[in-house]
């Protein structure tokens, strides 16, 4: 069908095919559509504190003949965003970006609430409420920001005030913390210290969802510094540790009995990917190209995955064994990949630099009237030359609305 209305195009002409295909957008609305939301960090001079490119957020709609990257929203006067989630029912997402907490529209990018959270790191939704740990150092210092709570819960609709747990290390964390994840009643959360070199603690601690009381569990010697905070099939979480960045572990808490430990390599995993595929852990370590997996009861070896050779700043699992992959140089590039762990390759698409986190939605098809409206201005190739709408290859397209999305079309 897709095909069929490039020839259109040569009899209504190129402008004429993009009306019909937003036309064509009006008429799926109702449906669903599954995307990929990309968070990409942006890149920071960190000598001269210049911001090379702002953290934005975009999408990538899978499943048709052709593939875009479309940026939704550039957070201009930010030098880092550090987590991105999407609501239950695809409609909304929530970002955090260094000082703010924001909650947009997911098919338009338009901030619909934020806000100000010193040292906002990473989210977790359950119910009503959007929880959100701190930590953060000082660009005087380089030490780690002291906050009277690491720990915080907004109202997910409004991002208002509801809660915190005091940093004095019985009501809530005492240092930085990292991953938040809800489950069976509760919500872990790692605390790692990680923005104070060579102090860094390996605790999970975990909040009662209907009292508020929190208790937290030592991972030992060998758990310092758990980046990585991973929900288990049976409701546990398995954390991967870079410990003071001369190894690597991992650990495993359900809530009630002693927490796991394994000493897994002399190596840290520093901050390489990982992720929950299939019953256990896959996870980076530093200087290794190929995937180390781990069984997520007993954390014992098991056979790994080989990867894409390279080092991966982000993964995340789709459906079966396919899984995305966000690459990047950190300054000036960035792309996404998708591979099939049995046959290799499937896709690469550039996005924006540092692609940090990524998140699978099937979101109901409600396209809004100011993405009807949009005019098309031009479609390029890499080097700049106007490029005919769907050739083969990657192709830049401008709109007047000022945003510009890449496109990655397969050859026939």
């Amino acid at each position: 069908m897709i095909s069929n209305l490039w020839k259109v195009a040569h009899i209504a002409g190129v402008r004429g095919l993009f009306g019909l295909m937003l036309a064509l957008c009006v008429s799926l609305t109702g449906t669903a559509q599954e995307r990929v939301y990309v968070l990409c960090e942006g890149a920071q001079d960190f000598y001269s504190s210049e911001v090379l490119e702002f953290p934005s957020v975009g999408v990538i709609g899978l499943g048709g003949e052709w593939m875009e990257f479309e940026e939704l929203h550039s957070f201009v006067g930010h030098a880092f965003a550090s987590d991105l989630l999407v609501s239950e029912d695809g409609a909304r997402l929530y970002v955090a970006a260094e000082d703010t907490v924001y909650v947009m529209d997911a098919w338009t990018g338009e901030i619909l609430a934020e806000q100000a959270l010193d040292g906002a790191r990473k989210l977790a939704l359950h119910e009503d409420r959007l929880f959100v740990s701190r930590g953060d150092y000082d660009p005087v210092t380089w030490g780690s920001v002291a906050f009277d709570a690491y720990l915080v819960a907004l109202d997910a609709e409004s991002l208002s005030w509801e809660a915190d747990w005091a940093a004095d290390g019985a009501a809530g964390p005492a240092w930085a913390s990292e991953g938040v994840r809800a489950s069976n009643g509760g919500l872990f959360v790692a605390v790692n210290n990680a923005f104070d070199f060579g102090e860094e603690v390996g605790l999970i601690g975990r909040i009662d969802i209907e009292s508020g009381a929190y208790e937290e569990v030592d991972l030992g010697p060998a758990g310092l510094n758990p980046v990585h905070l991973l929900l288990s099939d049976d409701g546990a979480v398995v954390t991967v540790n870079a410990q003071q960045y001369d190894g690597t572990s991992l650990s495993r808490w359900d809530g009630q009995d002693a927490p796991l430990t394994l000493q897994v390599a002399e190596v840290t995993a520093g901050c390489g990917a990982a992720a929950w595929h299939a019953g256990g852990v896959l996870y980076q370590v530093y200087g290794e190209g190929d995937f180390r997996r781990a069984d997520g009861v007993t954390l014992a070896p098991q056979d790994g995955w080989s990867g894409n050779g390279l080092t991966v700043y982000s993964m995340t699992m789709m459906d079966g064994d396919q899984v995305l992959l966000g690459m990047t140089d950190f300054v000036g590039s960035g792309e996404v990949e998708c591979w099939n762990m049995e046959t290799g390759s499937m896709w690469t698409l550039p996005v924006g630099v540092a692609p940090g986190k990524m998140v699978v939605a099937s979101t109901a098809m409600d396209v809004p009237v100011v993405q009807m409206d949009r005019t098309w201005l031009g479609t390029y190739d890499v080097m700049g030359r106007p490029a005919a709408p769907g050739a083969a290859g990657l192709t830049l397209t401008r709109w007047a609305d000022g945003r510009v999305t890449k496109r990655f079309t397969r050859a026939d």
